[in-house]
């Protein structure tokens, strides 16, 4: 990518930081709008900094965004490329990433942790680097969350004053351990009326992995629709907020990359849909997945993006 979209290097240093771009202790936040947005403030950060016209601070920011696509393809457990991503070749994507976990200790503990494990015990299930208290465990009991040395996320929930004893499951992603820490705090409180919506945000969760995994793989004609569909057919059977939240998402996502893959192709999205779908698609599906589009470009990118990309839904033949 190399246009800016109009914002200079003092823009992106006020408004692309890291930090108000993602909240690593809050999955309900959701998957999509976290790394969209992440993406494309690296690539746009990225493309001031090939033009010479960044300060130092910017190349610090564009080596943090860089470390962040790193975390986060870990925190939620998605295939992660950084050429086929950002376009910038590998070893060019590790040396930004190298550069700012010089200049953090947790940062840098945090990728070797992930990488060469040269301050764990390789390996260690029991060796756990700590990642910090859940902000919303709050009274006599809170949640700490961490990563062990076989790479797995761990909670424990301790009182105060007291160790740390870790609960001895592991898990593959952050959102997983959260999930499954709020399922097992529930009962610590007189009653816990939720325990059937936590044990169904967790089995919906798991089912989530595969499409979060597979968020940046590129699909096209009648594999997209088929994915639609049995995306629908998950969404459907959801039961907690966090499940129908996450699959509200993944199916807006498909729905966009079909209309993007109709225009791209330059058939209708009815054509699409006839190629991929067992019976023949009625004229309010087309318009369902059109709509579907607009929401996932107006909830799921940044708003640096969404001016062409609502231009191109707009421009999709029906």
């Amino acid at each position: 990518m190399s246009e800016t979209i109009g914002c200079d290097a003092s823009w992106h240093l006020m408004h692309s930081q890291p930090s108000l771009l993602l909240n690593y202790f809050d999955p309900s936040r959701g998957f999509a709008g976290q790394i969209n947005t992440l993406v494309s403030r690296f690539q746009t950060v990225q493309a001031v900094c090939q033009q010479g016209e960044g300060p130092v601070r910017l190349t610090e920011l564009r080596n943090a965004l860089a470390f962040h696509l790193v975390r986060m393809s870990r925190w939620w457990g998605f295939d992660f490329c950084p050429l086929g991503l950002t376009g910038v070749r590998n070893p060019h994507f590790m040396s930004y990433v190298k550069a700012h976990a010089a200049r953090s200790v947790e940062d840098d503990a945090l990728l070797d942790l992930f990488t060469m494990q040269r301050h764990m015990h390789v390996g260690d299930p029991g060796h756990i680097l700590v990642l910090g208290r859940d902000p919303d465990s709050s009274g006599t009991l809170s949640i700490f969350y961490g990563v062990d040395g076989q790479k797995s996320f761990r909670f424990t929930t301790g009182a105060n004053g007291t160790a740390l004893a870790w609960c001895r499951h592991s898990y593959p992603d952050f959102a997983s351990a959260w999930l499954a820490a709020w399922t097992y705090h529930c009962p610590a409180g007189t009653v816990c009326a939720n325990m059937r919506e936590h044990l169904a945000a967790e089995r919906e969760h798991a089912w989530a992995r595969t499409w979060h995994r597979q968020h940046f793989h590129r699909s096209g004609g009648s594999l997209l629709v088929r994915l639609y569909l049995d995306a629908m057919g998950q969404l459907s059977a959801c039961q907690s907020r966090f499940g129908r939240a996450a699959f509200e998402s993944i199916v807006n996502a498909i729905a966009f990359r079909m209309v993007r893959h109709a225009v791209e192709r330059q058939i209708s999205i009815a054509g699409l849909l006839e190629e991929g779908a067992p019976q023949q698609m009625s004229r309010r599906v087309v318009d369902v997945v059109r709509q579907r589009a607009r929401l996932y470009v107006a909830r799921s990118i940044d708003a640096l993006q969404r001016p062409k990309l609502e231009a191109l839904i707009e421009n999709a033949a029906p």
